[in-house]
């Protein structure tokens, strides 16, 4: 039979939020959480899922006949579209079906880049992924991002509790308004990467903002870095950048301390990440004497730069009903994507959407 690809039409976004909460997703933890609950499933079916599938992202589906065999959803947030969840049913080890799965996800690039608005997108996925997806991925001119792909992780306390080094001080920030800032001190934390990487790499992170607590890190009053706090039930996860003459050296190393040492609260366990895999490879050593574990992260996201057509410079009207507090984006860990949703947004009006699906830096996006 025959595969057709389009947009969903509202009884089929119904049907994807019906296949979501009966395990059909890319992000079964997430959805588990979900339809574990008499009440969250009953937000998610009724109110939050019909909002942000039918109306804030963008659902694509693929069918035979009137059965769904596969969808992608995309989700919104500055210069980037990535995914927010995803599924194909039929296996991938079968050329047909990896060929419709392409068709699925390209079609959905189409769309994007025809909108003209967004210049990047993503696809997250989970590490175990079948290896056909990353080839799907490759065909389609994608690649891997370097981007949070491992991470270090241990039992609170961690066996050193050091204060701040002498000289640095830490000042919390407005998450919401962090994203320019962060753009600036990039190039630091990617020494090595293209302006065009760097771009990419902050226009995938910028979502992750929103739902985290944001601390500047200064040396001598000079800005030097950041880290974000997330937490999931009774884990702290920390995002550390700091510039490479600090990787793996004492002063990152009472850092880290530091932070997991004052933001513990209940947590028990602590799930450190560095941006790029170099960081993470030249301070290792020095994070394992703090008691933490190296392991590849859950999840891995794909990037590509998009051709944008010049006609569309305005934002189109779907794009505007994106804005404000319409965001299409549930900030993550996730989200903990994302995909660290773990509720302590700074003003973040969808508040309650972020609590329905706590994704964050697990989610794809």
């Amino acid at each position: 039979m025959a595969t057709e690809i389009d947009k969903a039409n509202p009884r089929q976004v119904r049907e994807v939020l019906n296949m979501l909460v009966s395990g059909v997703t890319s992000d079964v933890s997430s959805m588990q959480q979900i339809a574990g609950s008499w009440w969250r499933h009953f937000l998610f079916m009724r109110w939050f899922g019909p909002r942000f599938l039918g109306k804030q992202m963008d659902t694509f589906v693929a069918t035979q006949g009137d059965r769904i065999i596969g969808f992608i959803i995309i989700q919104y947030d500055g210069d980037a579209a990535g995914t927010f969840d995803w599924a194909f049913i039929e296996p991938l080890d079968v050329e047909e079906n990896r060929e419709d799965f392409a068709d699925l996800i390209d079609t959905a690039l189409d769309y994007i880049e025809g909108q003209g608005i967004h210049p990047y997108f993503y696809f997250g996925f989970a590490t175990a992924s079948p290896g056909e997806v990353t080839q799907i991925l490759d065909d389609l001119g994608l690649g891997p991002a370097d981007y949070q792909n491992n991470q270090m992780v241990g039992a609170l306390p961690l066996a050193d509790t050091s204060p701040l080094p002498e000289g640095f001080r830490v000042s919390a920030q407005i998450s919401a308004r962090f994203g320019a800032r962060m753009s600036e001190l990039l190039p630091t934390v990617y020494p090595d990467a293209s302006e065009d990487e760097k771009e990419m790499i902050a226009a995938i992170h910028t979502s992750t903002l929103r739902s985290s607590k944001v601390f500047l890190i200064l040396e001598d009053e000079n800005e030097v870095g950041f880290a974000q706090q997330f937490r999931w039930r009774d884990e702290l996860r920390l995002l550390v950048a700091l510039p490479p003459r600090l990787w793996g050296a004492a002063p990152e190393r009472q850092i880290v301390s530091y932070f997991a040492s004052t933001l513990q609260g209940n947590t028990r366990s602590l799930r450190l990440r560095t941006f790029s895999d170099n960081h993470m490879a030249k301070s290792r050593h020095s994070f394992e004497s703090l008691g933490l574990n190296w392991q590849q992260a859950p999840w891995q996201r794909w990037v590509v730069a998009l051709e944008s057509e010049e006609a569309n410079e305005d934002l189109t009207e779907q794009e505007e009903s994106r804005k404000g507090r319409y965001d299409s984006v549930w900030p993550p860990e996730g989200p903990l994507s994302a995909q660290d949703r773990d509720g302590e947004t700074d003003g973040q009006s969808d508040n309650s959407a972020n609590q329905e699906k706590r994704v964050g830096n697990e989610k794809q996006g």
